[in-house]
């Protein structure tokens, strides 16, 4: 691990992650409680959601108007995500006003409000986000199939919850889950650039320190769905076909997972991807083709897109199966594995340019199980990879998978 890198813990468990990069004079910060929606019980389904947004009608001192003010008086762009796994917040700001940004991440996370005049309206806006999500075909396509993929686990319920349930939702409800949801949550705090790691652990202690103890859980351990080759169809309101397939992946901090990104760069991952060649390039079947891998603490899901002219929907289905089994049985070119590698490596280094990027990857890192890595042992990682490597993954990854399709009604 770099010497730049300091990865420390309060007396209570709390987290705290530094990186120095010479030559900057900004820091990128981010508070992450390790909660998101995978956490929530079926009643509460969109209640992580939910209170994200509510972070931001007022908080500690800071009321909804104040708090975007002093966002944009630090000069920095404030926000916040949810996913799977976890509740964000996150700023960037000069190395002056690290401590005044950290005050600003701590009130929103421990000390919001929470008030019913401002959730009436935050619920109909959060309704209105999942029914947009809803209307967007492809968006809707993968989380049905990710309900269908995971069943009646919770990695298959949208991040953006449930609309019934978000609408039911009461100001009371919400409290509670904030502070059932902050009593057990692991929090990790992050910060990149002009950072001085001494320093920010007193920063950190002084926000954090007096919070109740909170041992890191033992991680989740999903099983990978057993599917064989399962296929479902549907119709919808749709001009063309559009084709998803599922297959199981690595945890983020698995073995395999450097090997699974290459494999999913050459299968889908630009315009030099075996998808968009031939799909797109050799046949004209899609103006749209991709593959994504999304890899999770304990496991992972990896998926493939395709929309089609609805008579042409037969047809790409057989030209997808024909490139997983020409991977499978003959794994990728020589010239494949070199632009992959090539791609790869400048992806990297040019992410690392970017703070808020170059954030984002250590906070995965450690909050996924993933090793802190130097530029230099990242690099190495990517050449150690082999063509035999990247073919065991396409052997092994699709032969159980779920196919789904939605035909225009």
């Amino acid at each position: 691990m770099n010497d730049s890198i300091s990865l420390q813990q309060l007396a209570n468990g709390v987290r705290i992650l530094g990186e120095r990069v010479p030559g900057r004079r900004q820091v990128a910060l981010a508070v992450t409680a390790l909660r998101g929606s995978r956490h929530q019980k079926p009643h509460e389904n969109g209640f992580a959601h939910l209170l994200e947004h509510m972070l931001f009608k007022g908080a500690g001192e800071y009321g909804a108007a104040e708090i975007n003010r002093l966002g944009e008086a630090l000069g920095g762009t404030l926000n916040a995500f949810t996913d799977r796994e976890s509740i964000t917040l996150h700023l960037t700001v000069l190395e002056e006003d690290l401590a005044q940004g950290l005050d600003l991440l701590a009130d929103l996370l421990l000390r919001p409000r929470l008030q019913t005049s401002d959730l009436a309206l935050e619920r109909a806006v959060v309704a209105q986000e999942i029914a947009m999500a809803a209307e967007d075909l492809e968006d809707h396509l993968h989380e049905r199939v990710a309900a269908a993929f995971w069943g009646d686990h919770a990695l298959g319920w949208p991040v953006l919850g449930k609309a019934s349930i978000v609408r039911r939702a009461s100001a009371a409800r919400l409290r509670a889950f904030h502070g059932a949801y902050l009593a057990t949550a692991p929090i990790l705090v992050a910060a990149v650039g002009a950072v001085d790691g001494e320093t920010l652990l007193r920063q950190v202690e002084k926000r954090f320190g007096e919070l109740a103890p909170r041992a890191t859980p033992p991680r989740d351990r999903t099983p990978s769905p057993q599917l064989g080759i399962q296929r479902q169809q549907r119709n919808a309101q749709a001009r063309q076909a559009h084709l998803l397939w599922m297959a199981a992946a690595s945890a983020f901090g698995a073995g395999d997972h450097l090997a699974e990104l290459f494999a999913n760069h050459i299968l889908g991952a630009g315009m030099a991807s075996r998808l968009f060649q031939e799909l797109r390039e050799r046949r004209g079947l899609a103006y749209q083709t991709y593959s994504q891998l999304e890899a999770l603490s304990d496991t992972g899901e990896w998926s493939l897109y395709a929309a089609v002219p609805r008579r042409k929907h037969r047809e790409a289905g057989r030209a997808i199966a024909e490139i997983l089994s020409d991977l499978a049985a003959v794994g990728p070119t020589a010239e494949e594995m070199r632009w992959s590698r090539e791609g790869l490596r400048k992806q990297w280094l040019l992410g690392q340019e970017d703070l808020e990027t170059r954030l984002a990857r250590r906070l995965r890192q450690v909050a996924q199980g993933g090793a802190l890595r130097s530029d230099a042992e990242m690099l190495e990682q990517l050449r150690s990879i082999s063509a035999a490597d990247v073919q065991r993954i396409y052997a092994r990854s699709w032969q159980q998978r779920l196919e789904w399709i939605l035909l225009p009604a």
